[in-house]
């Protein structure tokens, strides 16, 4: 594979509120393991990357600004290999993301797009909705203060003007669901796929409980069809299980860490582009 030249982005610090290491700690474990099976990478900065003459066969990418992804959708639409692609990482702006998943008949909260300069009490009183949350919904979070759980209408619409304040347009606000949530990992092109409960004992120390086979492949195949729909490789994202026994996808990430899998999912991510990189290759000898 030695000659095989690869781009991998690093996302932007402003796009990783408490998790900076961890975000650029899974892309260097991944070049690691690339560089180990004979790839030349190179390692960019968002900020570089914008600016920089990418002639390589492969980008990596963790990035999230605006001028990141519209050069990545333009090297994708050229015939480079980008993974995640840029189209799915703007997919994944949180009102483009329910809309999308809503769409698919993909199960999530009941979710409401909103203007931030709106009073959107009376429309949430109707729709009972009780805790919810309020997140950015027209750009990648920058900010914790981003997204916000809110106890009722009343403090969702404080939010929502704290939001109008700082320039944000558009918020999504989504009923909170109640019950056990479920983290999850995934990489789509290679159907791998990893699942756990989070949990924390008497001491304080954090543990995964295992899903039982019903349960995981009911959670596997809400994700990766959540996956195909935003046009996802690499992805994290949360499932809740509610008090009535369904499963809702209430979060999903392009590019997460995997701060619990790193060393697995680094090498897992490896073969996943260089099998992507074969299969690109076999496609293009037969036409």
């Amino acid at each position: 594979m030695a000659d095989i030249t690869i781009a991998a982005v690093l996302r932007a610090g402003i796009f990783s509120p408490n998790h900076i290491a961890n975000d650029a700690a899974i892309l260097h474990a991944v070049v690691a393991e690339l560089r180990k099976r004979g790839c030349e990478v190179r390692v960019y900065s968002e900020e570089e990357f914008v600016d920089a003459d990418i002639r390589d066969d492969v980008v990596l990418a963790m990035c999230r600004g605006a001028r990141a992804i519209e050069k990545l959708q333009r090297l994708e639409d050229s015939g480079i290999l980008v993974m995640n692609s840029g189209y799915g990482i703007e997919n994944c702006i949180r009102m483009i993301m329910v809309r999308l998943l809503a769409q698919a008949g993909i199960p999530i909260p009941q979710s409401f797009v909103v203007e931030t300069d709106v009073d959107v009490r009376k429309q949430l009183r109707k729709a009972e909705f009780g805790p919810c949350w309020v997140k950015k919904g027209d750009a990648p979070v920058h900010h914790l203060e981003d997204i916000a759980r809110c106890r009722h209408a009343e403090e969702a619409q404080e939010i929502l003007h704290e939001f109008f304040f700082r320039r944000i347009s558009k918020a999504v606000v989504s009923r909170d669901v109640e019950g056990e949530k479920i983290r999850c990992y995934g990489i789509a092109s290679s159907g791998i796929f990893h699942a756990f409960l989070p949990f924390r004992n008497s001491a304080g120390e954090e543990g995964a409980g295992q899903l039982s086979d019903d349960l995981l492949a009911e959670v596997r195949d809400i994700c990766m069809k959540a996956a195909d729909v935003l046009r996802v490789d690499v992805f994290g994202c949360d499932v809740a299980l509610d008090p009535e026994g369904r499963c809702l996808l209430v979060n999903f990430d392009d590019w997460p860490s995997f701060a619990p899998i790193r060393k697995q999912a680094a090498k897992a991510i490896a073969k996943a582009v260089l099998a992507r990189v074969r299969r690109s290759s076999s496609r293009r000898r037969l036409q």
